[in-house]
């Protein structure tokens, strides 16, 4: 199968929030990042669930899955099932099928999903999930992103918002793997395709 899709690295997202290092450790400030004013100020903007897991990107010609990325490596070329499959493949390649029987990938003809890898031995499990899920970052956007945010309902502050990310519960666990668990953390996502992210573990309270 002809192959054309480029191996294009996931780009790094700025914090909105400058971060400096106190006691030791690199966490954020309540001053504003210069250039993420929109985070706050643009109502359009939506809080969208962060997922820890690993990224990759899912790359389909004509319905046929044709490669692999993870971040700026190609890792499959042309998948097929084989008993040599290294076990990160087998896993990629289960999470993929698992999310198409979930119906979190669908009417796509050809081009790439970009999304996360989540499974039960990847970075702690954070899920809490019992097989491989790959969820596209669009699935995420639209399904599990925080009404109360665009809505306004809450000030948009540091102080609000390091007490939210205290008790905030992953969207993503609660509602599609009917579990609680803490979210990782937020990606605040524009329309226009800007994002900036925010982590639990950034606040100096985590670290306490």
């Amino acid at each position: 199968m002809n192959n054309f899709f480029p191996v294009i690295d996931f780009p790094k997202i700025k914090c909105p929030f400058v971060r400096k290092e106190i006691n030791g450790h690199y966490v954020v400030t309540p001053e504003i990042t210069p250039g993420c004013e929109w985070v706050f100020e643009d109502p359009a903007v939506r809080a969208v669930d962060k997922l820890h897991g690993t990224n990759i990107c899912v790359h389909f010609n004509k319905g046929i899955i044709s490669s692999i990325d993870n971040r700026d490596t190609r890792v499959v070329i042309n998948p097929f099932i084989s008993l040599y499959l290294p076990r990160n493949i087998i896993q990629m390649m289960a999470g993929i099928i698992n999310s198409m029987e979930k119906g979190w990938i669908s009417d796509i003809e050809t081009g790439s999903v970009y999304g996360e890898l989540i499974a039960p031995k990847i970075n702690g499990n954070l899920h809490q999930v019992d097989r491989p899920y790959f969820v596209p970052f669009d699935f995420l956007y639209e399904k599990c992103h925080w009404k109360s945010w665009i809505r306004g309902q809450y000030p948009k502050t540091f102080e609000s918002m390091s007490e939210w990310f205290k008790e905030m519960p992953s969207l993503f666990t609660t509602d599609r793997i009917k579990k609680l668990r803490l979210a990782e953390g937020v990606v605040f996502t524009h329309p226009d395709g800007r994002m900036a992210k925010l982590r639990r573990d950034m606040f100096p309270w985590c670290h306490d």
